[in-house]
This record gives C-alpha cells, sequence and structure tokens, in this order.
C-alpha cells in the first residue's frame, strides 16, 4: 500500500469507486435507462437525469486526451514523482467519458497515446487511480 497523508474522501455515490480502485478495478456509473456511462460516480445520469445507475467494471483502457506536466507538487505525498504527468483520459466504452490520472510511462505523453489502468492501494477500501501506457513495461 502506498504511504499517503492526503486522501480522498469518500461520499455515499463514491465509496463503491475508491473501493474498486483498492481492489485493483476500475468502475463506472452506467445508466440502466439508456446505457449511457457517467463519471464522476454520482447519483444521476448525466445524459437522460435517470437515478437507475449501477456502477460497472470497465475495460480499463483509453487514450491520453490531453496531459500536463506537474513540475511542482502541491502536496507532501507527490513529491517523489515531480515532474509527472496529469492525464485526462477517454475510455473505450464512450466517446464522451473522461477520466484524469497520473500518467506511467518512459515516453511522453502525446494525444491518441493508449494507457490502460493501474489502480494503486492506499487503504483496504481506497485506491488511487494512475493510468499506465500500453507498451509500458508492467
Amino acid at each position: 500500500m502506498a504511504e499517503r497523508l492526503v486522501k480522498p474522501i469518500p461520499d455515499r455515490d463514491s465509496v463503491a469507486y475508491w473501493q474498486a480502485l483498492a481492489d485493483g478495478r476500475l468502475v463506472v456509473s452506467h445508466c440502466r435507462d439508456c446505457g449511457h456511462w457517467t463519471w464522476p460516480p454520482r447519483p444521476i445520469c448525466s445524459n437522460c437525469h435517470g437515478d437507475d445507475l449501477s456502477l460497472d467494471e470497465v475495460s480499463g483502457r483509453g487514450e491520453v486526451y490531453s496531459w500536463v506536466v506537474v513540475h511542482r507538487s502541491t502536496t507532501p505525498d507527490m513529491m517523489k514523482y515531480v515532474p509527472y504527468t496529469l492525464a485526462l483520459v477517454r475510455l473505450d466504452e464512450q466517446a464522451d467519458i473522461y477520466i484524469p490520472g497520473r500518467l506511467i510511462s518512459d515516453r511522453e505523453a502525446h494525444r491518441g497515446m493508449r494507457v490502460r489502468v493501474a489502480p494503486e492501494k492506499i487503504t483496504d477500501t481506497l485506491g488511487d487511480l494512475a493510468w499506465k501506457a500500453e507498451d509500458a513495461q508492467s
């Protein structure tokens, strides 16, 4: 488990999301009415505004849409990673769903870079989302 001073604070809509990351999986809210994927976890669908959602596991694959390189950490937990890249990743499941996370790669980020989810365990009930370049060594 990663040593973390700054941790997410789950709420009723996100507790299962953080638990899934701790278990090494990525789950996203999926509307049972219209089939739309919604992120971040919330009680209503961002497409049809229905309230019949479930947290379903996704493939965990996608492509980098945008990114920023962080050169100064705002928290002591991230100092060991500086400089690091935060990537906004478009999931394969749906063209308009983007999820941010730290990018793990030996190469510079570029638009369209293929990535897969690489969750990091913080505690038994909290995980953190990171993305790994698909051609990067495990």
